[in-house]
């Protein structure tokens, strides 16, 4: 019977969590005024508050937070920062909303779920009805950024390089791979700074590599190889992939180097506006259901 009520609850909240995301790409594409005008209110709208998500995603860090199956950036997704061990709370609306999952090696498969799916239902329902923050945050990418935009990312990330001789640390970088050119910086370091993490050297003998996007932070000693792909969270956004496969950090590389326009498949409608607002629907379709589980995902298997 409990399964049953939780099961329903999913479904129901799968549901309102479609309608919506229905509702907002119909308003995306529905509009009679100017290109300029459209501009404008998706800029307001639409546009994802980078700065604020950074500054909660700070927050997931021991002692305070020591994992959970929902991750850092589903919580973050609805304003929720970590602020005591199995706790967080609404930057917004200052709610509180618990945490903790039963262990899953003292209680069943289906309590464990329902537990989970639980959580996953209050990073709404636990906000104030009236925040702001209930209807969770647009996808990180409506738009593509502009070369000169990640330029500045990159160079805002390469700020201590001076410090940092090219032999203190490894790293491999794809054969095939083509990166952006700036004075007096290796390809070492662009491609650490491409892929998001700041390099910073706080004495001898080490090395600080930090992402803002998943807060990870990671010290290793100097001459060691870094992975800078994989030493993502595995939900950061730095390492997310598009409907076709091309990472965040691809795509950036592909809009400095000015290859953006390829496609592996022909469409004579790329470039295009109305393909531009159809692949940002798309988008936010996707992300709006992203921390949504799946059913097919929590059902255990027949016997």
């Amino acid at each position: 019977m409990e399964v049953d009520s939780a099961n329903s609850r999913h479904a129901a909240l799968l549901k309102r969590k479609a309608t919506d995301s229905i509702n907002e790409i119909l308003n995306y594409g529905q509009s009679s005024t100017s290109p300029q005008k459209r501009t404008k209110k998706t800029a307001h709208h639409k546009i994802r508050d980078i700065d604020a998500y950074k500054k909660i995603i700070k927050t997931y860090k021991a002692p305070t937070w020591y994992g959970c199956a929902v991750t850092p950036r589903d919580l973050a997704d609805f304003g929720w920062a970590c602020v005591k061990k199995d706790c967080v709370q609404c930057v917004e609306c200052e709610q509180y909303l618990n945490t903790s999952l039963p262990n899953i090696c003292k209680v069943s498969f289906n309590v464990y779920n329902s537990s989970l799916q639980d959580i996953h239902q209050k990073l709404t329902t636990a906000h104030r009805t009236t925040c702001k923050l209930r209807t969770g945050a647009p996808p990180f990418r409506i738009t593509e950024p502009s070369s000169k935009e990640i330029m500045e990312g990159v160079q805002g990330r390469l700020t201590d390089i001076k410090n940092i001789e090219e032999d203190e640390f490894k790293v491999d970088i794809p054969s095939d791979l083509h990166l952006p050119k700036l004075e007096g910086v290796s390809d070492k370091f662009m491609y650490v700074a491409i892929l998001g993490w700041f390099v910073s050297k706080p004495k001898r003998g080490a090395l600080i590599f930090c992402c803002d996007y998943c807060a990870r932070e990671l010290a290793i000693r100097t001459g060691n190889k870094f992975d800078a792909i994989h030493n993502h969270e595995r939900w950061c956004p730095r390492i997310d992939s598009d409907e076709h496969g091309e990472t965040s950090w691809q795509s950036d590389i592909n809009i400095v180097m000015n290859t953006k326009n390829y496609f592996p498949h022909h469409n004579k409608y790329h470039g295009s506006a109305i393909y531009r607002e159809a692949m940002a629907a798309r988008r936010l379709l996707d992300n709006s259901l992203s921390t949504i589980i799946s059913p097919s995902l929590i059902t255990p298997p027949s016997s």
